[in-house]
């Protein structure tokens, strides 16, 4: 059994937990942001069976997709921190995994 931490931005969120709930995956849903570009991401904590990974990792990559954006930023220039316009790559999906030995529910 894997434990998953999903990180997903919040406008690809919508598309993601439909296909979960579709698909009977559960999840625990945390609001979290990011810190450089202070932008709202949805944290979801998913405990599957090993042989339902790949298919979640499916619909991951089908819903959270990266693409590019001119965003503010704030930098430092070697002096100081300064405001910069930066095209960066955003979206997708941060997966952290670990194995699980035992779910408890009370």
């Amino acid at each position: 059994m894997k434990q998953m931490i999903v990180i997903v931005q919040e406008q690809d969120y919508s598309e993601l937990a439909t296909l979960l709930i579709r698909n009977r995956i559960h999840a625990t849903k945390f609001m979290t942001e990011g810190l450089y570009l202070n932008r709202r991401n949805i944290t979801l904590l998913i405990c599957a069976e090993d042989d339902r990974v790949e298919e979640i990792l499916g619909y991951i990559r089908q819903s959270c997709t990266e693409r590019e954006e001119v965003c503010e930023v704030w930098e430092y220039n070697g002096h100081m921190m300064v405001q910069a316009r930066k095209t960066l790559r955003i979206g997708g999906a941060t997966i952290f995994m670990s194995n699980v030995d035992e779910i408890i529910k009370c």
